[in-house]
């Protein structure tokens, strides 16, 4: 692997989080940096978003897949460090898999398209994100409260957090990738 190419995806890794984290401070202060909050989102998922699409975009399917497994392992060490239950796990697989799945839709249909414009990119990104969530959040509520279907409200909190981190990771993504040429050169890294 080159190294200019490990420094891209740390780049853009860093910009997509610095997205989620900045939409974050922005609608819940400085609490999305307490990791026993559900706001704390902004900060891992901002991570693990932007981390993958950075595997998406530099790495080989094989890397891809390694990527997701080591995604996976980070997310059962940071989030889920505390304790371990099936219900927990079960969570964290539906939620971070919302993610994954949401980044790689956004990857393959929506970044590689050269006429969507950056930023309006971004609001693709936060709607894949947000019913998917929901979608799976469902799931996850369904299964724990045997059966019994998640009231609105539920729906709301984990839909408007979700389109946020969506949205930020976007943001950041775009500020990244439609700068990138200059980033490097100040940088002063060669992609060649």
């Amino acid at each position: 692997m080159k190294s200019s190419q490990i420094f891209q995806i740390i780049l853009l890794t860093f910009s997509g989080m610095l997205g989620s984290i900045l939409v974050g401070l922005v609608f819940y202060n400085t609490s999305i940096f307490a990791p026993n909050l559900a706001t704390f989102q902004f900060v891992a998922n901002g991570f693990f978003g932007a981390l993958f699409f950075s595997i998406l975009k530099y790495k080989t399917t094989k890397e891809q897949i390694f990527g997701i497994i080591i995604i996976f392992i980070l997310d059962f060490v940071i989030i889920l460090g505390r304790s371990i239950s099936f219900e927990l796990v079960l969570r964290d697989v539906l939620y971070l898999g919302s993610l994954l799945l949401s980044i790689k839709l956004y990857y393959l249909f929506i970044e590689r398209n050269t006429n969507i414009k950056y930023y309006i990119r971004s609001f693709a990104l936060a709607s894949f994100y947000s019913i998917l969530t929901i979608v799976f959040g469902s799931v996850v509520y369904l299964i724990n409260a045997k059966f019994e279907f998640p009231p609105i409200d539920f729906l709301f909190i984990i839909g408007k957090i979700s389109i946020l981190i969506g949205f930020g990771i976007g943001i950041g993504i775009d500020i990244y990738l439609q700068n990138e040429n200059i980033i490097l050169e100040f940088l002063k890294i060669k992609t060649a």
